[in-house]
């Protein structure tokens, strides 16, 4: 039997879910939660075997992508599919950025569900048809169609860190002027209009690993 958490904020989905999920002998529900920061405090406490959790994408105190990244770099061995009513571009790119292994959407058929957590844990990567057609639109975002360089990335993330011109030129061993040209290159590939929006953008798509 597969052992999965269930995290979504609100009470009465994870209950429908748990419902749900009583029907198949294949599936223990360990434990549910409403936050993300709990259930990465009871991974921490109580080290449970755990195959797979089930992952809202929007919850107050840290969004499903914070929470996938933490369970992937602490818990590798832990599948992560996310379950969500969210389908646009803004939402999936930074998820798969988190290393998540799947991407599903609330409203899809029961029977689709289940196995869809079966596959994912079996070693699947399982995403909906929807979020698919969203995956297969390459090149439509500013940051892919204009590639930033490693040395614009590295100023990116001294911006992001929020270092002056000059401060970023002595990180980096470079000058005041050539930090400027680089700053300019990033705001037209990004095709932003200033320093804070280059940052909102870096840190929305995961260009920068802080």
């Amino acid at each position: 039997m597969y052992s999965i958490i269930l995290v979504d904020d609100h009470h009465i989905v994870r209950e429908g879910m748990k419902f749900l999920l009583s029907t198949t002998e294949s599936i223990d529900v360990l434990e549910d939660f409403g936050t993300g920061r709990e259930v990465l405090d009871y991974l921490d406490e109580k080290h449970p075997q755990v195959d797979l959790v089930l992952l809202d994408l929007v919850m107050p105190e840290m969004d499903g992508i914070e929470v996938t990244r933490e369970i992937k770099s602490h818990y590798p061995g832990i599948k992560v599919l996310v379950l969500s009513s969210y389908t646009s571009e803004e939402y999936i790119r930074p998820v798969f950025a988190a290393h998540a292994d799947g991407y599903i959407i609330k409203e899809m058929e029961a029977e689709e569900l289940i196995d869809s957590i079966i596959k994912v844990i079996e070693g699947e990567k399982v995403i909906h048809p929807n979020i698919l057609e969203v995956i297969d639109r390459e090149g439509d975002m500013p940051h892919e169609k204009n590639a930033l360089s490693a040395r614009e990335v590295e100023v990116l993330r001294e911006i992001v860190k929020g270092k002056s011109n000059k401060e970023i030129g002595e990180a980096l061993y470079v000058s005041e002027k050539t930090v400027k040209t680089h700053v300019s290159h990033i705001l037209n590939k990004l095709e932003v209009s200033d320093r804070t929006q280059a940052v909102i953008y870096a840190i929305k798509y995961n260009i920068v690993e802080l």
